[in-house]
């Protein structure tokens, strides 16, 4: 199984690297890609990455926020009017086993038509522009809803990393991470 997270200038620092630490440390193979083409990415923080791949050749798919609720000039909202990413994402999710979101990074999966008529969550303060895309909101960390896992703000995204590694791996390897990092999962609702 191969997971890409996607990251682009202006991401939020913790919505990427709190799933990528989980994940990789079970042992999955996880990449971050780029949205178009390979090169550096700016983070919300002012992190520069070098990434090397591209989005598009992932079993599963994490998709993080940052840059939604302030409407930065980067970040989860700028990708979302450039409309490249959601494309990508629509694209994809077809071949893909799960697509998977952290904070408003839901909303980006809900612009590209994903979340239409499902379960989800994102960051509490955007849970009226989530529902404007047809989807109905549920207030928790994490919502499993098949091939679609969104997880609300921040540190959401340990949870979701744990869910994906339990679906992947099964409970006793997440127990495992979880007793690693010295975090108590919250347990994930599914559909």
């Amino acid at each position: 199984m191969r997971i890409e997270i996607v990251v682009f200038d202006g991401v939020d620092e913790l919505d990427v690297f709190g799933p990528f630490e989980v994940v990789s440390m079970a042992g999955l193979d996880v990449e971050l890609v780029a949205v178009e083409r390979p090169g550096p990415v700016t983070t919300m923080r002012g992190v520069r990455l070098d990434v090397p791949g591209v989005l598009g050749r992932a079993d599963g798919v994490i998709v993080p926020g940052g840059g939604w609720l302030n409407r930065a000039a980067e970040g989860a909202w700028a990708q979302a009017r450039r409309g490249v990413l959601p494309a990508r994402l629509a694209a994809m999710a077809p071949s893909a086993r799960w697509m998977a979101s952290v904070c408003t990074g839901g909303l980006l999966l809900a612009a590209a038509g994903l979340l239409t008529r499902r379960r989800a969550t994102t960051n509490r303060n955007a849970y009226e522009e989530l529902r404007a895309y047809d989807v109905t909101v549920v207030e928790e960390r994490v919502v499993d809803d098949g091939d679609r896992v969104t997880a609300g703000a921040l540190t959401s995204g340990l949870d979701l990393g744990l869910r994906i590694v339990e679906r992947e791996l099964g409970a006793a390897a997440a127990g495992r991470v979880a007793a690693t990092i010295e975090y108590p999962a919250a347990p994930a609702r599914p559909r």
